[in-house]
């Protein structure tokens, strides 16, 4: 079970980049899983990159969480990056 450790964005007018580190309570002495985050041109807007490098599926449950997070914070703030709400459907 994966719980949220830090989430690091930096935002200029039209693109941001950033990190999302998780605990994985079942595996407390591993790593932390950590995802890098950067902008993206064309929809979600964003791409994650796992810092394990066999980890990129996007079914990994660091990668889910982040980009539910991810898709989460660009819902509530698409003008951070010239979006609007409706580039940012819900579910």
């Amino acid at each position: 079970m994966l719980q949220l450790l830090s989430l690091t964005l930096a935002f200029d007018d039209v693109r941001f980049f950033g990190s999302v580190m998780f605990t994985d309570v079942d595996h407390p002495n591993d790593p932390p899983p950590t995802i890098l985050i950067d902008h993206a041109d064309e929809p979600p807007w964003f791409r994650l990159v796992n810092v394990d490098p066999d980890g990129q599926d996007l079914s990994v449950p660091a990668m889910v969480e982040a980009d539910r997070i991810m898709r989460f914070v660009l819902r509530t703030a698409p003008d951070r990056i010239g979006r609007t709400a409706a580039d940012f459907p819900q579910p």
